[in-house]
């Protein structure tokens, strides 16, 4: 596949400003708390991006609004112990190939932590769409029936997360990408759901079922893939764990 050449704008980062590829970008709001960055196929809009003066809508994204449907839910990933899927390196190229082998809208990966002191649970997502926009969320809390679960809490609370992304953005598919097995196995009925968080987890994913296909990939953690450590960087930080 052939690369376009694109604007990164970086509108909240450590310099604001348009950069010419994904790895000048990336260096301006990796860790920059509440960073917001688009990839814009002209620098017009780049720049009218970051004067607050765009119209527009990314390359390549469009935007609708989704009922509930009547469709069967149906998730794409085959019983049975999960295939670990490569690692990647966060560049362009790895972007594209995600998208190639995964045949989805948009793609997220999850990660969730704990802090045992404060009790404190939270999640990372980081939002992959097609046309390069690439967008950060974490956040935490401390509800009761959610802290003994620990980190499992933060994991399941950002695949929800990432879900309602998908479907907020009109789209109509999404990979998500995880490193607790959990995330897929309470989704599909593989694993019992017997605790009132998992329950739920179970019932909202077969909610969001309804509206768009789901896919989940499992990811070896800590083995390097970019997007997962940076998943992970991002629920820790929402925790208060210094990295």
């Amino acid at each position: 596949m052939s690369i376009m050449a694109y604007y990164y704008a970086v509108k909240i980062g450590e310099n604001p400003g348009i950069y010419s590829s994904w790895a000048e970008c990336e260096k301006q709001v990796k860790g920059y708390p509440n960073a917001q960055f688009k990839k814009w196929k002209t620098r017009e809009e780049a720049e009218a991006y970051i004067n607050g003066n765009s119209t527009s809508t990314p390359h390549g994204s469009g935007v609708s609004s989704l009922g509930l449907g009547s469709k069967t839910p149906s998730f794409r990933e085959e019983k049975g112990k999960a295939e670990l899927f490569p690692a990647q390196d966060g560049s362009l190229t790895a972007i594209e190939e995600l998208f190639q082998s995964t045949k989805t809208d948009c793609i997220a990966y999850v990660d969730g932590s704990f802090e045992k002191d404060s009790g404190v649970y939270g999640y990372g997502v980081v939002f992959i769409e097609k046309n390069g926009n690439i967008e950060e969320y974490f956040d935490s809390g401390r509800e009761e029936s959610y802290q003994s679960m620990r980190n499992v809490s933060g994991e399941i609370l950002g695949a929800l997360k990432a879900t309602s992304l998908a479907v907020e953005k009109g789209y109509s598919s999404i990979a998500i990408f995880h490193d607790y097995q959990g995330i897929a196995s309470w989704a599909k009925g593989e694993w019992k759901c017997n605790k009132e968080k998992t329950i739920e987890y179970r019932e909202k994913m077969l909610e969001f079922q309804k509206k768009l296909k789901i896919s989940f990939h499992k990811v070896q953690a800590h083995s390097g893939d970019h997007f997962n450590e940076r998943a992970d960087a991002l629920a820790k930080q929402a925790v208060g764990i210094n990295i």
